[in-house]
């Protein structure tokens, strides 16, 4: 047998050997530490909260409604705590999972209002769903509301959150008028 002087070589005459008892016990110790040291290691991710379940737009949130969840990059503008988030509402519809950001929920000012709406064209008011957001307008091209959210659908009915001035006038507009909206 030569001995070599080279690194490599050195390494893979000692892994050709077969390792001593208590070589192996050593080793066998050191994995089980290494694994209950692992096992309390603290999550180094980013807590932010997540919707627990589907949610829909403009209900109020409850505890049951939110849970925490650690992301390993930090969720732009989320919220760490729930206790922030219970009694405010959303624009738009959550999917479960989904982290909520100061962008998806309703201004806690009261400058806004839902009203019903019958759509002119039963065809569009299919493709409607709650969460989207839609201008109203007027079968002369009028535009009564820009960015109207979509609160709930049925039938030829859809219901949309709006500015309390807006919401006014397209109100007394669909007494007599048929009102069209256009999906953004």
């Amino acid at each position: 047998m030569t001995l070599s002087t080279t690194f490599p070589d050195r390494v893979r005459a000692l892994l050709r050997r077969r390792p001593s008892a208590v070589r192996r016990r050593l080793l066998a110790l050191g994995l089980a530490l290494l694994a209950a040291l692992t096992a309390f290691w603290p999550d180094v991710g980013h807590p932010a909260v997540v919707a627990a379940r589907d949610l829909p737009p403009g209900v109020p949130l409850s505890d049951a409604d939110l849970r925490l969840v650690s992301f390993a990059s930090p969720v732009s503008g989320s919220f760490s705590g729930a206790s922030a988030l219970v009694g405010r509402t959303l624009n738009d519809a959550t999917r479960a999972g989904v982290p909520l950001t100061d962008l998806a929920l309703a201004s806690t000012t009261s400058d806004s209002a839902s009203v019903a709406v019958e759509v002119a064209d039963q065809g569009l008011a299919d493709v409607v769903r709650p969460g989207n957001r839609v201008d109203v307008v007027t079968s002369t091209g009028e535009v009564l509301a820009e960015n109207a959210s979509v609160r709930e659908t049925r039938g030829k009915v859809v219901v949309l959150t709006l500015p309390r001035l807006n919401a006014n006038r397209v109100a007394a507009m669909s007494l007599d008028h048929a009102l069209a909206v256009t999906l953004r």
